[in-house]
């Protein structure tokens, strides 16, 4: 996946098995390494005490003494139907992308098909169909605080040509995505699946591409 859209200043810092790509008007290169760092750290000790945050395939609960990040992770997951183990990459892009819109107004912060999106304009959002299926422009939203978009490429163990689901947060785009995966392979699984986006609180819409099968889901747009 790749944002078109003009990048006045790029990097990537590396936290554990994550590289992040960061996209921002200033140079806020440390200031991002921070932010990840201890958003990483937070989930990292918590998933120790309690593993099922890092494990679970399904819907959990966690205490209020869990770290922010934690229970809005957990919280995302649940909204969607999904374990928080979906939604744990989600967790950080979200909270490193919200740190960096205290300092500037256009931020991007993407990894491994994630993206936490701020801006003041519309963007657009390639989806790649599969590995040689061509490509659909999906627009973004502006937002101030900032959206979460989750998408893949035909990877995985169902047989889908593409994903793109935008959303109130990164995690919850994640976690909703996880859902259209699970849903596809069933009887009806196509159309269930769209059903199913319009339902999750907090998901702005979706696009699913299975074959030469397109299908858009809540308000989502796509480019000319």
């Amino acid at each position: 996946m790749r944002l078109l859209r003009r990048k006045p200043r790029s990097f990537d810092i590396q936290v554990q098995d994550m590289v992040l790509h960061i996209t921002a008007g200033t140079d806020i290169n440390e200031e991002s390494r921070a932010a990840a760092l201890s958003f990483w750290e937070q989930l990292q000790a918590y998933s120790l005490r309690n593993p099922s945050v890092r494990t679970s395939k399904r819907p959990i609960e966690v205490p209020d003494d869990a770290p922010e990040i934690v229970r809005e992770m957990v919280a995302a997951a649940g909204r969607a139907g999904v374990g928080p183990m979906y939604s744990f990459q989600g967790a950080v892009t979200d909270h490193v992308g919200r740190f960096l819109t205290r300092s500037t107004s256009e931020v991007t912060v993407s990894t491994g098909g994630d993206y936490f999106i701020a801006g003041k304009k519309r963007q657009k959002l390639t989806v790649f169909r599969g590995l040689d299926g061509g490509s659909l422009a999906v627009v973004v939203p502006p937002s101030a605080n900032g959206l979460g978009v989750a998408t893949s490429a035909g990877t995985g163990r169902v047989a889908i040509d593409g994903i793109a689901v935008v959303a109130s947060s990164c995690m919850l785009a994640e976690a909703a995505a996880a859902g259209v995966q699970a849903i596809l392979p069933k009887q009806g699984g196509f159309g269930a699946a769209l059903r199913y986006l319009k339902k999750v609180p907090g998901v702005l819409g979706g696009l699913v591409l299975v074959g030469d099968r397109i299908g858009l889901a809540g308000g989502l747009e796509i480019a000319a």
